[in-house]
This record gives C-alpha cells, structure tokens and sequence, in this order.
C-alpha cells in the first residue's frame, strides 16, 4: 500500500480515517433509510390491498348493478388499486432484496478496507519505530 509523500503525515491519517467513518455513517444512514422506506412501502401496498378488497367485496355483493356504468367504473378502480398495491409490494421486495444486499457488502467491504489500512499503518509505523531507534 503506497501513498503519497502528502498522505504520509499524522494529520492525513487521521483525515483518512475521519473519511471512512464518515462514509460507514453515511452508509449506515443509507441503509436505515432505504429500510424505513421498504416499511412505508409495503405498509401501503397491504392498505392498498385491504382497500381494494374491501371495494370489490362490496360490489360482489350487489346484484342488481348489472350493466351500471358506476359500477364498471368502481370495479375498473378496485383493479387498478389492487393491480397498484402489487405492484408497490413487488417493488418493495426488489429493494429489499437487491439494493440493501448490496449496500450490506459495501458497508462489509468499507469495515475491512478500514481495519486493513489501520493494520497496515500499525505495521508500517511499528517497522518505523523499529528502525528509527
């Protein structure tokens, strides 16, 4: 691991690990956020759902409709609200699924890139000290 001659200094080491926990906090955040949207998300695809369900049940119930215009109107809702709330949740899970996996392994890689370079600077300070004295 080389760096630069401006990198070699206490106040660069610092600033380099002042930089990665800020990144960790960010990520950290980040994935906080992108959970509580998945919440949010699926919460109203199942009141969109129960909604839906609730319109059509009551339709379903009423017989003399037939052929209403209201009626088509309504139900082409209900589908649309259902057909919405599918879609709200299958979104959700790809989010879920994809995107805070991924976040996961950055934070992953983030902890050991950081643990690997403060190793490596122990090291190389140590071998410093070593050799200096």
């Amino acid at each position: 691991m080389g760096f630069s001659s401006l990198l070699q200094s206490k106040a660069a080491h610092e600033a380099l690990l002042s930089r990665q926990d800020a990144e960790l906090r960010l990520l950290e955040t980040m994935r906080r956020c992108i959970t509580s949207k998945v919440k949010c998300d699926k919460d109203y695809a199942l009141a969109l759902a129960s909604i839906s369900g609730q319109g059509q049940k009551a339709q379903d119930r009423a017989e003399d409709l037939t052929g209403s215009l209201v009626a088509q109107a309504w139900k082409g809702m209900m589908e649309e609200l259902d057909s919405t709330s599918k879609l709200l949740k299958n979104n959700a899970e790809t989010v879920e699924k994809d995107t805070l996996e991924k976040l996961n392994t950055l934070c992953q890689e983030k902890r050991k890139a950081r643990k690997q370079y403060l190793e490596e600077h122990n090291r190389i300070t140590q071998h410093f000290s070593n050799v200096s004295t």
